[in-house]
């Protein structure tokens, strides 16, 4: 299983280049499986006063909510991004915002040269979002229009992802 991330902004066009990644894999024959990771402070998929809710507050450590549609597991705290890499079986692990993990390969998608500023380091081999209607290069690293160029962002992408055992 190969790993990469998209970082950046709200707004800066992350999940769309994503969204467009996605189906290009998913076009050339790969199984694609993502994580999202949610910035927002005691963000919950549970809901206050519903059963899965109080499962957890009797003490369950790990809930599970299943319907005719799908299935939810819900562990009771954040996972370390190697306690979740066992769980997928998948060509392509494509990670959503997981900044601070040094070790993956980043694109960064970016409104503006602060917002690049801000967030680029050596672990990002390409930018994309919306800069990339004003960039085609930054400190060395291609900026690529993700949902132009889709085909050569993903190119990119699986040139520069990692396997997914080298962050076991």
């Amino acid at each position: 299983m190969k790993i990469f991330t998209i970082i950046g902004y709200t707004d800066s066009g992350k999940t769309s280049t994503l969204i467009k990644m996605i189906e290009e894999l998913v076009k050339r024959g790969f199984v694609v499986n993502t994580v999202k990771k949610v910035h927002i402070e005691n963000f919950t998929v549970e809901t206050e006063g519903k059963d899965s809710w109080l499962h957890r507050q009797a003490g369950a450590t790990i809930t599970v909510t299943r319907s005719n549609c799908e299935t939810a597991i819900m562990f009771q705290r954040p996972l370390a991004l190697k306690e979740l890499i066992p769980f997928f079986s998948c060509d392509y692990l494509i990670l959503e915002g997981f900044t601070k993990e040094p070790q993956v390969p980043k694109i960064l998608c970016a409104k503006s040269d602060d917002e690049i500023d801000d967030r680029f380091d050596k672990s990002v081999f390409a930018i994309s979002g919306v800069i990339s209607n004003k960039l085609s290069h930054f400190k060395g690293v291609e900026v690529i229009n993700g949902l132009k160029e889709t085909k050569r962002l993903v190119d990119l992408a699986m040139e520069k992802a990692i396997d997914g055992k080298e962050l076991l």
